[in-house]
């Protein structure tokens, strides 16, 4: 396109310029405003993708952690209970009875100690064999857990009077 310097001719060279700059620009602009951001609805569809994975990740942590420690109380309860079998024999003399009692902690125990066996079978051994039952309790959240655990012992015969 060759430029003259006749008005008309000017005019019209000039307007054949516009109207090309016109469609190479509305062609880039077309091209710039879909890529320069994302829609509202875009938007509001990746927040509410988001806010649904949040709220599966933090339930999910939050029930971990409600495990872990429910787990770390029964773990608690359970040393306790081992500790209250093994002083029976040692700090406690192995004799049919029952005993309660709480530990400093808030955990409650229940200790039976009862003859093992049918009494004719007891009457044959030298020794007494006993059953020997502890459980211990807690509170947690408004519910009552307990963990408990027998083991047999060899003590003092009963003699039958």
């Amino acid at each position: 396109m060759r430029w003259t310097r006749s008005p008309n001719r000017f005019v019209a060279q000039f307007a054949a310029a516009h109207k090309l700059l016109c469609r190479w620009t509305r062609g880039k602009r077309g091209r710039r405003k879909g890529e320069a951001g994302f829609t509202l609805v875009e938007v509001i569809v990746a927040f509410a993708i988001l806010s649904l994975g949040l709220s599966v990740l933090l339930g999910s942590i939050s029930g971990s952690l409600r495990q872990t420690a429910n787990a770390a109380r029964m773990a608690e309860a359970g040393a306790l209970a081992q500790s209250l079998l093994a002083e029976v024999g040692t700090d406690l003399a192995i004799k049919p009875e029952e005993s309660s009692g709480e530990f400093p902690n808030g955990y409650r125990w229940h200790l039976k100690m009862q003859p093992y066996g049918r009494v004719n079978e007891r009457e044959e051994w030298p020794v007494g064999a006993y059953q020997i039952s502890t459980e211990v309790e807690w509170e947690d959240g408004g519910s009552r857990r307990s963990y408990a655990l027998t083991t047999l012992r060899l003590g003092p015969k009963v003699v039958r009077q």
